[in-house]
């Protein structure tokens, strides 16, 4: 009987002693961009590896070698759980993100990090209680760098160019601005413009200048106009399901929150801006013709779409927002982070 005891109460210890193994979590994401662009490459990749140091490996992110849908589509396949987590564009969704576009604006900021963050704190602030990603957990936001016009044969030198362009363009402010400069807007997603483009069914699109080197449109590119702080942008959403996100601890909740928001946004938009850099390279070398908006057409672009901020600024309203205040924000903040 002393025996047994002993070998009982050496048992209990060593099963007191035993490791505990947490549970592991994989969650899926998906990808509607190349694995090469900025957003794969320098920002999904690199956060996945933090969130799996930050949870000691019990979180860990599984990019799929293919995007579950189309990109207007991934909203959808994650709130119904066909996903865990994806990115999406804002401009992909006509009248369903309205308050973003006060990040989007006509020459609002010269980097993307700047713009990103700015865009998350102002958003983050002001405008989550309107509840846009309702049906998704928002884990945060981003935008791209400054918005270009790229064009294959015509040169935009003066407003009158943009007259009758058929140019392609996300959506949201970019068909926005399309429209108010005399442009026919295409709207189709980032990843069909080198075959738009190959085929002449577009004559240019909007980008930012990664998406020169993205997707490899330096062949068919013959001429981009650029404009001080972008002549639009567009914001993305980073959202997970809500299951999944309730599904973790509360220790690994904590974790993936602490690397989401404003620590999401700057990263993301180092990404966007390294590969901006890699672009403008090309831009600048002998195959494309470089433009940059004189105070003219500046001016011509301002008196056609200033009046998007008062737009905005009745929407916000409408939905109880201080829009003044989030717009002054923003923009102070981007000075300010600009500046640095």
């Amino acid at each position: 009987m002393k025996k047994l005891s002993t070998l009982l109460i050496a048992g209990a210890a060593i099963a007191v002693a035993a490791p505990v193994h947490a549970k592991k979590t994989q969650l899926t994401v998906s990808s509607w961009l190349p694995p090469t662009h900025a957003v794969v490459a320098d920002f999904l990749v690199p956060w996945g590896e933090e969130i799996s140091k930050a949870t000691d490996g019990r979180v860990t992110l599984r990019i799929l070698p293919k995007p579950v849908t189309n990109p207007p589509g991934h909203f959808d396949a994650v709130r119904d759980g066909l996903v865990d987590i994806s990115f999406i564009s804002h401009a992909y969704y006509p009248g369903r993100f309205e308050l973003t576009k006060f990040a989007v604006l006509p020459f609002s900021g010269n980097t993307a990090e700047s713009r990103s963050v700015a865009a998350w704190d102002t958003y983050e602030k002001y405008l989550l209680p309107a509840d846009e990603h309702k049906g998704v957990k928002l884990l945060g936001m981003y935008a791209h760098g400054p918005g270009i016009v790229f064009t294959t044969d015509k040169p935009v030198e003066k407003i009158e160019d943009f007259e009758g362009l058929k140019i392609r363009v996300g959506g949201g402010m970019a068909a926005d601005v399309a429209k108010a400069l005399g442009v026919s807007p295409i709207a189709k997603p980032a990843p069909e413009s080198y075959e738009l483009l190959s085929t002449g069914v577009v004559d240019g699109v909007f980008f930012p200048a990664e998406s020169l080197v993205s997707f490899k449109l330096d062949s068919v590119i013959k001429n981009a106009t650029t404009f001080p702080g972008g002549l639009y942008s567009d914001t993305h959403a980073v959202i997970m399901n809500e299951d999944a996100f309730a599904k973790l601890s509360k220790e690994d909740q904590d974790a993936l929150l602490k690397l989401s928001g404003k620590h999401l946004a700057s990263l993301a938009g180092k990404a966007w801006d390294k590969h901006d850099a890699v672009a403008h390279k090309v831009l600048t070398g002998d195959t494309i013709n470089l433009i940059k908006a004189d105070d003219a057409l500046i001016k011509a672009v301002h008196e056609r779409t200033d009046a998007f901020e008062q737009t905005w600024l009745k929407n916000a309203a409408d939905k109880g927002i201080d829009g003044p205040a989030a717009l002054a924000s923003f923009r102070a903040e981007i000075k300010q982070l600009e500046a640095q």
